[in-house]
């Protein structure tokens, strides 16, 4: 059936996986901490981990380079893609 909805599961645990906003931290290197808010993700209802898909990967990734770049310790960030938009196109 076309439009159908398709389950999704968690590749980690099984568990369903639910289109939601999850907070991610990353460590980007030894002394490099990134939180970023509000990243749209796919989520396990059961292991809660955040999966990140299609052009949002892409968004989160410049960011992180971008904010590496900074060489601040610890850097809180909400996503948007269009807050982003012009650090993002470099």
């Amino acid at each position: 059936m076309i439009g159908a909805h398709v389950n999704k599961i968690c590749p980690s645990c099984g568990g369903a996986l639910e289109d939601g906003k999850a907070t991610i931290p990353f460590v980007v290197s030894k002394n490099i901490v990134i939180v970023v808010k509000n990243v749209p993700a796919e989520i396990c209802m059961d292991c809660h981990e955040p999966f990140v898909m299609g052009k949002a990967t892409d968004q989160v990734l410049a960011l992180l380079k971008h904010l590496k770049s900074l060489k601040s310790e610890v850097s809180v960030v909400t996503y948007s893609a269009k807050q982003y938009a012009n650090i993002l196109s470099h």
